[in-house]
């Protein structure tokens, strides 16, 4: 039973997570709408920044939450996010480590920067990167945290039944 009121924690955090990255991904292509140079790239910075932590947070996964648990298992998470080769889980998440990834994703991104420039279908189309960048960002650090969180599960379960 515990397994599955566990299953159906993280059901309803990855749902939770979704939620925030589609609410982050339409201010994000909102923001492409405005014609104000730079404005756009603030906003993701910060949009990004803060959907990353919130997503640490719902997955329990802050550097806040984790200092809080017990020795075993913090001990789990960390070997969990070693196993999982975790880059933004656990972490508080900053501006400069977002500009880390968003020059690892940099192509997508910069042509839609370029194309809202072009009147009306430009912008659309920037909106629709912008979004589909958010997303799949998004998306990605979700599957990571799911993972981890499954992990440490195995790795606790294992040295339970180390002890017993």
């Amino acid at each position: 039973m515990s397994h599955e009121a566990d299953t159906d924690g993280l059901s309803q955090a990855a749902k939770l997570a979704r939620a925030e990255v589609r609410r982050r991904a339409v201010l994000s292509a909102g923001a492409t709408l405005v014609p104000l140079p730079g404005l756009d790239i603030a906003v993701d910075l910060g949009a990004l920044v803060s959907m990353f932590n919130t997503i640490n947070r719902i997955f329990y996964l802050s550097p806040e939450q984790m200092a809080q648990l017990n020795t075993e298992d913090r001990i789990a998470l960390f070997k969990a996010m070693s196993h999982v080769g975790s880059m933004f889980a656990g972490k508080y998440v900053s501006s400069a480590m977002v500009l880390g990834l968003v020059k690892q994703v940099g192509a997508r991104w910069a042509s839609g920067r370029v194309a809202r420039w072009v009147p009306v279908i430009g912008q659309g189309t920037a909106a629709a990167l912008s979004y589909g960048m958010f997303t799949w960002l998004g998306e990605s650090h979700i599957k990571e945290c799911l993972a981890i969180r499954r992990e440490a599960k195995l790795l606790m379960l294992t040295h339970t039944k180390e002890e017993a």
